[in-house]
């Protein structure tokens, strides 16, 4: 009877031994991987910075006449000069597409800021003893926007670097004019002031990079040099201080200014 039992028991471990090794391993999982980050989309978002105007934005200020042959006062001809290069806060929203082959990222960007800058002169000359001349200008960038192709490099999954040129668009502001005071009151006598304010196009480039910190959400840095040109400005003795002298003022200011700035993107 012993035996028969352990011969049963035997057998049964046998078979339960030959069943195990008769079904399949099991596998290890496979590793997550993330999928790649994609560029291709649309894009909206909002950008703050600091701009800041180059060395000489106004130039050739001068008093002339019209009926006096050979009159000019010039700015450079005064005793003193004060230059004053504007710097400003500059904030706006962005709006663009992106299409990405490979490692190259094409795309297209437009945005609208506004800027605070402004450039001024100030110059002073005595006559005679009895009269004090001051010549001012100011040149007055108040906002500006670009449309521009982006060209990209995915250095990264996620980062991007980019350059950037094309189309830039901008207000601009140019005040000029020279008033005379009396010398020993201070009193003023009589003065040629004028403004103008108008709405041009240039130029600018740049770059920078981009990179994503989700799906949805970038975040990015860049420089831009924008170039809105240049302009002659005349102003006449509107308030007739100089009866028959048919004085003006002239004026020529040089519009551009560099700017950095970050800016936070969310991709459709």
């Amino acid at each position: 009877m012993k035996q028969i039992v352990f011969a049963l028991m035997s057998a049964a471990a046998f078979c339960s031994g030959a069943s195990a090794a008769d079904l399949p391993a099991r596998k290890a999982p496979a590793p997550h991987v993330a999928p790649l980050f994609a560029w291709t989309g649309s894009y909206v978002g909002v950008n703050a910075g600091y701009a800041w105007g180059d060395d000489r934005t106004l130039e050739n200020v001068d008093v002339n006449s019209t009926v006096i042959p050979g009159f000019s006062r010039s700015l450079d001809g005064f005793d003193f000069l004060r230059n004053s290069n504007g710097a400003s806060f500059t904030g706006g929203a962005q709006i663009g597409y992106n299409y990405q082959i490979g490692s190259i990222v094409l795309g297209l960007e437009a945005d609208i800021n506004y800027v605070g800058l402004k450039t001024t002169y100030a110059a002073g000359g005595d006559r005679f003893g009895l009269y004090h001349d001051v010549l001012s200008a100011e040149n007055h960038v108040e906002w500006f926007g670009t449309v521009r192709p982006r060209l990209g490099f995915v250095a990264t999954d996620r980062l991007m670097i980019f350059a950037t040129g094309g189309l830039a668009y901008g207000q601009v502001k140019t005040q000029a004019g020279i008033n005379d005071y009396d010398y020993a009151t201070g009193a003023r006598l009589a003065g040629i002031n004028g403004s103008e304010s108008d709405t041009r196009t240039g130029y600018t480039v740049g770059g920078g990079a981009e990179y994503a910190l989700t799906d949805n959400l970038t975040i990015k840095c860049e420089y831009a040099y924008v170039d809105l040109g240049s302009r002659s400005h005349r102003f006449y003795d509107n308030d007739a201080s100089y009866p028959g002298a048919g004085l003006f003022v002239t004026a020529k200011d040089q519009a551009n200014f560099h700017l950095v700035r970050a800016g936070v993107n969310y991709k459709f």
